[in-house]
């Protein structure tokens, strides 16, 4: 936008996960709006590989490779984005996910599960949001942190209980931390989308459970990636400027009804009449 009503033309913005999925689709449309990116990911060629591919758009990029989940590693993304570029006005936590864990019950479950989910999910948080808001306090300009969670931290996430559980704390860490960091001019704010429709996140799921997802959310398809990235980016922007603390839905209003595909211990192959049931 050529008149930066978004208010993030030169901004600085940190976005973790930002290799793939949501996370890339962030990174890249906060550059389109202007912003200088820092894309983090654990996996140092498809972090490179974002910066440069907003860098050939004509944007500005520092990628950061870090395991957000410790602390020092995270530190240094922020003190690498203040050398580098002088400032950080935004964060996107986008980092999640259950690491390779499918559903299970809870009686069945190890707590090694739950380390996992805690650690990817709220743990990573955590340390992003306090470093970035060190940040942004010693900037002095105030700043935006958008936080993705889900719809299984907001309902029953029947045989993921721990990603769910560890969702749930990020949407309530989100509202304690709007309301600590508005004296600062920092505002904290959280996207909950559905299923997203990403391979990193449905690697595992065979089509015909991926059509029976869909079905379940009253618009017909499963979150785009690109979804997400609209809401996080318009919640880091000046159109937000007085939102904080709040839960945004991306999930087609899935969150509005009862609805939710069965979900097996074990990811089933396709009933035998799924193809003539659904063609």
């Amino acid at each position: 936008m050529t008149d930066n009503k978004l208010g993030l033309k030169g901004k600085v913005a940190v976005v973790t996960g930002a290799g793939q999925g949501v996370g890339r689709a962030a990174a890249q449309l906060l550059a389109e709006c202007g912003a200088k990116i820092v894309p983090v990911d654990i996996v140092g060629e498809i972090a490179e590989d974002a910066a440069r591919e907003i860098e050939q758009k004509g944007g500005e990029a520092m990628p950061a490779i870090a395991d957000v989940t410790d602390a020092t590693a995270v530190q240094g993304i922020f003190d690498g984005a203040m050398k580098h570029f002088g400032r950080v006005d935004a964060l996107i936590n986008n980092v999640g996910n259950m690491r390779g864990h499918g559903p299970q019950q809870i009686i069945d479950m190890g707590w090694e599960f739950w380390e996992i989910s805690l650690a990817q999910n709220l743990k990573s948080t955590f340390l992003c949001s306090q470093a970035a808001a060190r940040s942004m306090i010693a900037g002095g300009s105030g700043g935006a942190i958008v936080n993705v969670a889900s719809l299984s931290g907001l309902r029953a996430s029947v045989r993921l209980a721990p990603y769910g559980a560890a969702k749930a704390g990020v949407m309530q860490f989100t509202k304690t931390l709007a309301i600590e960091l508005a004296p600062h001019g920092i505002r904290v704010n959280c996207v909950g989308p559905a299923s997203i429709n990403a391979p990193e996140g449905n690697s595992r799921l065979p089509q015909w459970r991926m059509d029976e997802m869909a079905k379940s959310i009253p618009m017909g398809r499963l979150t785009e990636p690109e979804d997400v990235a609209g809401i996080a980016v318009a919640l880091a922007s000046n159109l937000a400027s007085f939102v904080t603390g709040q839960i945004v839905m991306c999930d087609g209003g899935l969150a509005c009804t009862s609805s939710r595909p069965p979900m097996p211990v074990d990811i089933p192959m396709a009933p035998k009449d799924y193809d003539k049931k659904f063609s």
